[in-house]
């Protein structure tokens, strides 16, 4: 069942994929539609103690929304793929490597050995003379789907010293933690990527369970991966999706607008139900792509969950990442 969900991945997304990487650009993407649902307090701050937030308009309401920045997702992203290729392909990347063994790559971005199948899909900065390798990974801004007050919690603490006796003083304020529950519907993009970097991606995303400031104590996370869409045309935005989601939840959709106070409801709920807001999100996508004239190929949720039962093996994903190695030299190659 692995080997058959595999094989006819590649022959349906062939058409939108690369045999190899190449150095021009051309037109061909993969959009993946994530729901990223918060399992534990998580901190999405930039300035260290607010929670990220933007002012967005659903529908006929403005209203102030969480947002998880881009660079939040990529960096965990980035962590997961270095760890996995530690673990599956050290002998391999010894022996293409050729410049005293391979280190086993790193997030510093001067150091990044920019030789391996991470560092040529996520991309590097020019470091020591090298040259430097654009990302074919685009993500996008998350944006929660209902209000900030709904998805944020603010905590205080007192700090009273350690006398037997003490007078009452005050609070100390905490950062600000988006609530268990939260989800942030994400759409991440694909571009030019061989087949093979495509279920590398699906892969990362399946083990990736932490997201944030402090994710090693916070931010546990479950990545629902709702499908994979593949064209000609870059797909629609994080933004585009939660509000899509919203306005159906409300029971409206973009053409014909919910009235006011059942968005107003759905804004302030304390939850949302998971099944409704995937069976929204994929009908949002399903709208915008129409909108955005784009065709192309799709995998639903089932099929792309046969392709991860078919990469729960390390020996699957190992074989992968291997036949990858050997598509990108010419593409590392120095020019």
């Amino acid at each position: 069942m692995a080997d058959k969900a595999i094989q006819s991945f590649y022959e349906s997304i062939k058409p939108y994929t690369l045999e190899k990487p190449e150095r021009k650009p051309k037109q061909n993407y993969v959009s993946i539609l994530i729901l990223r649902e918060l399992q534990s307090a998580a901190r999405f701050t930039t300035d260290g103690t607010e929670a990220n937030s933007s002012i967005i308009r659903i529908g006929d309401e403005e209203v102030t929304v969480g947002k998880l920045f881009g660079r939040k997702q990529v960096a965990s992203d980035r962590r997961i793929a270095k760890a996995l290729q530690r673990d599956l392909i050290a002998e391999k990347m010894n022996s293409f490597y050729k410049k005293g063994g391979w280190s086993g790559c790193s997030m510093e971005v001067t150091k990044m050995c920019q030789k391996c199948p991470e560092c040529a899909l996520f991309g590097s900065a020019a470091s020591e003379g090298e040259m430097s390798v654009t990302s074919r990974v685009m993500y996008d801004e998350a944006y929660t789907i209902r209000g900030i007050n709904s998805v944020v919690e603010e905590f205080f603490q007192n700090a009273p010293g350690d006398d037997y006796a003490k007078k009452a003083t005050s609070g100390i304020r905490e950062p600000d933690f988006f609530k268990e529950g939260t989800l942030f519907p994400c759409v991440v993009t694909l571009r030019d990527v061989t087949c093979e970097e495509v279920l590398f991606f699906l892969n990362i995303t399946d083990r990736n369970t932490r997201y944030g400031a402090t994710g090693t104590r916070f931010g546990k996370t479950r990545n629902h991966i709702l499908g994979v869409f593949a064209s000609n045309r870059e797909g629609p935005s994080s933004l585009e999706i939660s509000r899509g989601i919203a306005l159906r939840l409300a029971g409206g959709d973009e053409v014909h607008l919910p009235d006011s106070e059942s968005l107003k409801r759905v804004l302030e709920l304390d939850s949302l139900p998971l099944h409704d807001v995937k069976k929204s999100a994929l009908e949002a996508y399903q709208y915008l792509l129409k909108m955005h004239r784009i065709a192309g190929i799709e995998l639903g949720e089932s099929e792309v969950a046969d392709l991860l039962d078919a990469m729960k093996d390390d020996a699957v994903i190992k074989e992968i990442l291997i036949t990858q190695i050997d598509k990108i030299s010419d593409f590392l190659a120095d020019q």
